[in-house]
């Protein structure tokens, strides 16, 4: 019956996992590769902006996403919406509910690739999203850009 017990409740566990989206992201995709450098400078120096850039490529398209404000030593990963000619990117803390928090913000550049887009005009915008000790915690707009993807 221990067993039985165990085995219901690693389920429920893993049913319930995922990733804590906004609404409207349920059915994101999770980015694989994203790349996140170390801190690079003060969150609060007003001279660096958070920015988009994007680099199409072949059935692709490469995403920097240049100076994002996070906590310090927050660990990020990237989510994405694909719609006809449109990729939506938001980029959010990999926990949303800390138990404990830096004191402190840093910037950092990010980095990822979209796959398996068809060629022609694509609209991209790119979303960061803090964790949920903010209040409201509504995924920002960052940016947008269009590309071609060859």
């Amino acid at each position: 019956m221990q067993n039985k017990a165990w085995m219901v409740a690693a389920l429920l566990v893993v049913g319930c996992g995922g990733a804590d989206l906004p609404e409207g992201w349920e059915d994101a995709e999770a980015i694989e590769g994203l790349t996140q450098s170390e801190c690079k400078a003060g969150a609060y120096d007003d001279t660096v902006q958070e920015a988009l850039v994007a680099t199409p490529e072949r059935g692709a398209v490469r995403l920097e996403y240049r100076a994002a404000q996070f906590r310090c030593d927050q660990e990020v990963e990237g989510f994405v919406r694909i719609a006809g000619s449109r990729v939506d990117v938001l980029v959010q803390p990999v926990d949303m509910d800390p138990g404990a928090v830096a004191g402190c913000d840093c910037r950092y550049d990010i980095g990822m690739a979209i796959k398996g887009l068809s060629k022609g005009a694509l609209g991209v915008e790119l979303y960061r999203r803090w964790d949920n000790i903010n209040e409201p915690n509504d995924p920002k707009k960052i940016g947008s850009t269009e590309v071609q993807i060859p």
